[in-house]
């Protein structure tokens, strides 16, 4: 029947995760178990095992810099993407000038590894580091608005948010927990139910992203869409250069849109584990699981079957409307 075949191009097709490891298979129709790990909940919200109370708490009194770039995203919208395109720009086109020690962890996040969170040992607030560091900084942050560290609004810092359809970040998030200790918890129907639910990581979507869409004519703030920076890449990313007040050359601007490519960013992160001894921090989840897979638009067609689509289709409609916010899913 079509309601359990998944869509490719626009039609029904058998359910293919040809791109999923066994165990990835295996958990889109397992009964989700207790986490290896535990999550955390902070005034009704679910968040990462990095992401305790206490960091969300003590972050709310970091100081900030008008020179600081804050980018901030629902997980799983292109985060590291921006990341990398925002360093670029402010190394003039030069991968070798990027400096990276303020994107290591997320501003409300916990120093760790793979190894420290299998293992439970403490992990120290990442916050604390950024104090230590010079201006101007780039950071980037997963918190919805209102858990946003006031400072940020008090310095007049930029933000830079960067939406993505929801089939598209739903699809990539699942590829990506799964490899994670986080993977026992979720399934491909836990992810469906809590979506639009404070269980989902860092809270419901679309709270989270109506929450910055709200407030993008702040003068401070840059709303950009995934997708747009996929089709108007020139245009998007000189528009960053100018909103982040680094006026760049045209030959700079060609130089930038030729390496950020997702083949040319891997090739920069290979570059960054052969050279760095900490390299794969800004390539990979707690140096294990890479953040670049596919960067398209459209994945979505090979996880949800028509009766999915349709019906989560039918519920965004209603959640986002009278917003004026709008995606493209293919």
């Amino acid at each position: 029947m079509a309601d359990e075949r998944t869509l490719t191009n626009g039609k029904a097709r058998e359910e293919n995760f040809t791109d999923l490891t066994v165990e990835e298979k295996k958990s889109t129709n397992e009964t989700p178990r207790t986490p290896r790990i535990a999550l955390n909940t902070y005034k009704g919200i679910v968040f990462p095992p990095h992401v305790k109370p206490e960091f969300i708490e003590g972050v709310q009194s970091m100081k900030f810099h008008p020179d600081d770039i804050i980018i901030v995203t629902s997980p799983k919208s292109g985060t590291h993407w921006m990341v990398e395109i925002v360093h670029l720009l402010l190394a003039d086109g030069v991968w070798e000038n990027v400096r990276r020690a303020s994107m290591k962890y997320h501003v409300e996040g916990g120093i760790s590894s793979m190894d420290t969170m299998k293992s439970r040992s403490p992990i120290r607030p990442f916050y604390h580091e950024l104090d230590k560091m010079d201006s101007a900084r780039v950071m980037t942050s997963h918190l919805p608005l209102h858990l946003l560290p006031p400072g940020i609004f008090e310095a007049k810092a930029k933000i830079i948010y960067l939406a993505r359809n929801p089939k598209d970040v739903m699809t990539s998030y699942f590829r990506f927990v799964t490899h994670t200790p986080q993977g026992d918890y979720f399934t491909w129907d836990k992810l469906l139910n809590n979506v639009f639910t404070d269980q989902n990581i860092y809270g419901a979507w679309d709270k989270h992203v109506l929450s910055y869409w709200k407030v993008r004519h702040l003068e401070n703030i840059m709303f950009l869409k995934f997708e747009d920076m996929k089709t108007k890449q020139r245009e998007c990313v000189a528009s960053i250069a100018k909103f982040i007040n680094h006026p760049i050359s045209q030959d700079v601007l060609d130089d930038v849109i030729s390496k950020i490519s997702i083949d040319g960013i891997r090739k920069e992160m290979a570059r960054l584990e052969e050279t760095s001894k900490d390299g794969n921090q800004y390539g990979r989840a707690h140096g294990a699981v890479s953040y670049y897979r596919k960067g398209i638009v459209g994945d979505w067609k090979n996880c949800f079957t028509v009766a999915q689509s349709e019906q989560f289709d039918r519920e965004l409609q209603d959640r986002l409307h009278g917003s004026g916010l709008t995606f493209d899913f293919e």
